[in-house]
């Protein structure tokens, strides 16, 4: 099987990671980062400040995330949250901004925009962004939306031998995810620049997590038509043993009753690497092409990314690895319990480095092409 990323670096000493790497004579950083209400969409970029010797080696492009709903009642906690964000980007005042841009999430009918919006910015940037030898995308504050087109992009651009280095940081808090409760759904659509490629069949892989039902049931309603499998993804092992097991308790009914998924389809992944359910989706993708092509012609996956950052990031990897369709609902809305939201974003959150493209697959395979 071959696997654009079956040798791959990774780590969780981002500091140290990136003390080396900035102290080197020709070193430089871009990192770009979704700022919106979470917490976490400046952990990267201020821990590449504490490391970098002088503010000439660091920049930044931010993308100031809407939503439909921004300026309403019920949106106040995570204004509030929006703007102690601004106020800590505005206290790292040293470093250079490459550029900065108001990035609407739903255009009005719904449908996403901030991948598209996200692409145009970045583009026109692009010079700017790969004057430096790294570049970053923090995808810890960023919709799928916005980092699935975004991080396709920019690695296309690294084939093309654009941009030197492509890296992804993310820092991944279960315990905050799960107070984040999205609603104001769209449609299902398939994300900007991962639509599918002529009229095939498909078999549908979704990461799914706790209520999510009304997305579930959207894609599926989109896709059913073509789709001839499901095969359902959940986070095994995780910090919480028991979370498979809940998330199919509470979805019992659509998986098994609704859709007549079989339990021999369930895929289980480690949430706390990309590369596990990586290499497992485009392994299952090709047997599905070669076994089940034979049977009723051209056969494609198509992957929803409903869960973590780490799994979202692993199924975004097999995207653009196999050229996958990506279904998705965008929320317009995201809701939260604000005292509790305040105690856990207080805690110390440490990024995940995942280098993407570049130096350490100089040797390998051009995929370019």
């Amino acid at each position: 099987m071959n696997l654009r990323w079956g040798d791959y670096f990774s780590t969780l000493q981002f500091r140290t990671f990136w003390q080396e790497r900035q102290s080197q004579k020709d070193a430089s950083a871009c990192v770009i980062l979704g700022l919106g209400f979470d917490p976490r969409c400046l952990a990267a970029l201020e821990e590449l400040a504490a490391v970098t010797p002088t503010s000439d080696k660091l920049g930044y492009v931010a993308l100031d995330l809407k939503t439909p709903v921004d300026g309403l009642p019920r949106s106040e906690a995570l204004e509030k949250l929006h703007e102690q964000n601004r106020l800590r980007l505005e206290r790292l005042a040293g470093i250079p901004c490459v550029g900065r841009g108001d990035l609407s999430l739903q255009d009005a009918d719904g449908h996403p925009s901030g991948g598209r919006i996200a692409l145009s910015l970045v583009n026109g940037l692009l010079d700017a962004i790969a004057s430096h030898r790294d570049v970053i995308v923090d995808i810890s504050g960023m919709p799928r939306s916005v980092f699935f087109p975004l991080i396709s992009f920019l690695c296309a651009r690294t084939d093309q031998g654009r941009i030197r280095n492509l890296h992804v940081a993310v820092t991944e808090d279960p315990l905050i995810d799960a107070e984040i409760r999205g609603s104001e759904f769209g449609d299902a659509d398939f994300l900007h620049t991962f639509r599918p490629q002529g009229s095939k069949k498909m078999v549908w892989l979704p990461v799914v997590q706790h209520g999510e039902q009304e997305r579930i049931r959207k894609i599926h309603n989109q896709i059913r038509d073509e789709c001839i499998e499901i095969c359902p993804i959940l986070p095994f092992p995780a910090k919480n043993l028991r979370t498979a097991d809940e998330i199919l308790i509470e979805l019992s009914d659509t998986l098994f009753e609704d859709f007549l998924v079989s339990p021999g389809n369930l895929l289980f992944c480690d949430e706390r690497t990309p590369f596990d359910i990586y290499r497992k989706v485009v392994q299952l993708h090709d047997y599905h092409v070669e076994k089940l092509g034979r049977l009723v012609g051209e056969v494609t996956s198509v992957v929803s990314p409903l869960a973590s950052k780490l799994l979202s990031l692993g199924l975004l990897l097999a995207a653009i690895d196999r050229h996958l369709p990506v279904s998705y609902v965008e929320a317009g809305m995201y809701e939260i319990d604000a005292d509790r939201f305040y105690e856990l974003a207080a805690r110390q959150h440490d990024p995940l480095e995942v280098w993407v493209a570049g130096e350490p697959y100089s040797l390998s395979a051009d995929f370019s092409k």
